[in-house]
């Protein structure tokens, strides 16, 4: 028996993926009793089923007919992540007279980023940052603002007290004491 595996698959995350496998048996026998099993990293090694916690339901596998009848051992992979990546292994086995067991040389998997999503990412990243910089450049003015019209408001008193602190130290028979300058010469000298 020989089992021939795809060298290398490359998908993207979330995607589904589809390993390969094939088999071919020089038993003119008619087989009726076999099964198929992937592995992760080595033959034997940690098993790609719906049982591992790894990727549980996430293994589809071809029916049993497909198995028999069209020599296929394939699995597909959903919703694939990054961590998914390496070797995978098929083995395949049939119980003749005698137990006829054989598996492929593994198929890679190489599981990369989906590029769309991180560019999105990336874009939803700039405009959060750019929304932020624009609200604390606004933040910042309206302190101001808000600065300046208090200090506005505290001229505003100290020269209403001022005013009010000349004209009660005013001597009444000063006639030269200071006047607002629209009053003519005249008007100062009525008053005095």
């Amino acid at each position: 028996m020989q089992v021939s595996q795809i060298p290398a698959v490359i998908s993207t995350e979330g995607s589904t993926v589809t390993l390969q496998c094939h088999y071919t048996l020089s038993s003119t026998e008619n087989v009726t009793f076999g099964w198929y099993n992937w592995y992760r990293h080595v033959p034997g090694g940690a098993e790609v089923s719906n049982d591992n916690d790894n990727f549980t339901g996430r293994v589809s596998r071809a029916s049993q007919s497909e198995f028999f009848n069209n020599r296929s051992a394939n699995i597909q992979l959903h919703r694939v992540q990054s961590s998914d990546t390496g070797m995978y292994i098929c083995e395949v086995t049939f119980v003749l007279s005698q137990t006829l067991q054989g598996h492929g040389n593994g198929t890679f998997l190489n599981v990369t980023a989906d590029v769309t999503d991180s560019a999105s990412a990336s874009i939803s990243h700039r405009f959060f940052a750019i929304h932020h910089y624009v609200g604390a450049v606004v933040l910042g003015l309206l302190m101001l603002f808000a600065l300046y019209l208090n200090c506005q408001e505290h001229k505003q008193i100290f020269k209403e007290e001022e005013i009010t602190k000349k004209q009660t130290d005013k001597d009444p028979t000063d006639c030269y004491t200071e006047q607002p300058e629209e009053q003519s010469v005249y008007s100062i000298v009525n008053d005095c």
